[in-house]
């Protein structure tokens, strides 16, 4: 599953939904027990985070439905964590990534340092669109 680690497959298709979003950074995270695994990125840290900090990890809870935060740090569930609380992440949008068996292995994700406006429905789609090509392409 980790074998696609600095796969410049998965880093550009971070890259499509961090121009998407005009976001500060994208990434694709993996989660599992009680880890995120980022396993491409725009530009930021690959790595091993607690799973108890992950944004993305709440979003493989309704695999059917992007999670878009206007501003994360108005979100009581976001209040504490330590990315948000000095304004790393205020806006974040994460569309799950979903096997062939319909299981979330993690999620696509932007962010970006300030608080936006409700996001397009479409640029939604295309985030989802684009989480799709996670597992096939990692091989996950």
């Amino acid at each position: 599953m980790l074998e696609a680690i600095n796969n410049p497959i998965l880093h550009a298709i971070a890259l499509n939904a961090k121009n998407l979003f005009r976001a500060d950074w994208a990434g694709i995270a993996l989660i599992f027990d009680e880890v995120q695994e980022v396993i491409a990125s725009s530009g930021g840290r690959l790595g091993r985070y607690d799973r108890a900090r992950s944004l993305a990890a709440h979003a493989i809870l309704s695999p059917l439905e992007v999670l878009c935060l206007a501003d994360a740090k108005e979100d009581g569930r976001f209040g504490a964590n330590p990315f948000v609380r000095v304004d790393l992440i205020r806006y974040f949008v994460a569309a799950p990534i979903i096997d062939a068996q319909g299981y979330a292995l993690g999620a696509l994700c932007a962010s970006s340092r300030f608080p936006r406006q409700v996001t397009d429905p479409d640029d939604l789609e295309k985030l989802q669109a684009l989480a799709a090509q996670v597992a096939p392409t990692s091989s996950i």
